[in-house]
């Protein structure tokens, strides 16, 4: 009912407003407007139900058995990231076309948000970077500028999806955005995104979360505003 509400204040406020003469126009805007209504309460309401497992486990002391959970808040994600860095990868892995190494220097702003997902971001910078592609005269300088700029530093904008698969904590980045700290340019930091995406982070990301010594295995996880929380049991 709060959805077909919100669809028909939309529907109203396009006719008050007459942005659109034509019925037809208004009445298709109108349905699109209730479709993304539709659409982002069904997603809060799945974000919901994972949220409210674990809610219901806290107000049960004992009816989860010999389970128990551990909580990793950003500033703790951040610190066992760091634990792995700095990371070195071949060059070509961000861009078919580049020779040399790129190495990932920090993660740090990780937030938590909706359906298990977070953002962060990451710093790079490039080592004897340098491009392979036949590349005709009048384009040599940025080319140049673009291989210094990878050198001074990269910094990715990520989005990261969390899951729990046997006992590995499994994150799926997306790069939202890159910036090079130097010779900034649109077209190639756009495209150095986009080959981001494509080679770097299509293969997700795997995090054994096994306890050593421990019998217990990771049975479920759920972002929380606050936490990251995984439930151990035997």
């Amino acid at each position: 009912m709060r959805v077909l509400r919100f669809g028909l204040l939309a529907l109203l406020a396009l006719v008050a407003t007459g942005c659109a003469t034509d019925p037809a126009t208004r009445m298709r805007l109108a349905e699109q407007e209730n479709q993304r209504l539709t659409r982002e309460m069904a997603e809060t309401d799945l974000a919901l139900q994972s949220v409210h497992a674990y809610t219901g486990e806290l107000r049960s002391p004992g009816a989860s058995g010999r389970s128990f959970n551990m909580y990793f808040s950003p500033a703790s994600l951040q610190q066992l990231a760091s634990q792995m860095l700095p990371m070195r990868m071949a060059a070509r892995n961000f861009h078919k076309q580049l020779e040399g190494e790129v190495i990932v220097e920090s993660l740090s702003d990780i937030r938590f948000g909706p359906l298990n997902t977070l953002t962060c971001r990451a710093v790079l910078r490039g080592e004897n970077v340098r491009y392979t592609g036949r590349v005709p005269k009048g384009y040599q300088g940025e080319i140049r500028k673009f291989q210094a700029g990878v050198a001074a530093g990269v910094v990715a904008d990520l989005v990261v999806e969390l899951s729990l698969s046997d006992s590995s904590l499994v994150a799926r980045a997306r790069a939202t955005q890159t910036r090079l700290k130097a010779h900034s340019n649109g077209t190639a930091e756009g495209m150095l995104r986009d080959q981001m995406n494509d080679r770097t982070l299509r293969s997700p990301f795997a995090f054994d979360l096994t306890i050593q010594g421990s019998g217990a295995v990771p049975r479920r996880m759920v972002l929380t505003a606050n936490h990251l929380v995984v439930t151990y049991a035997p």
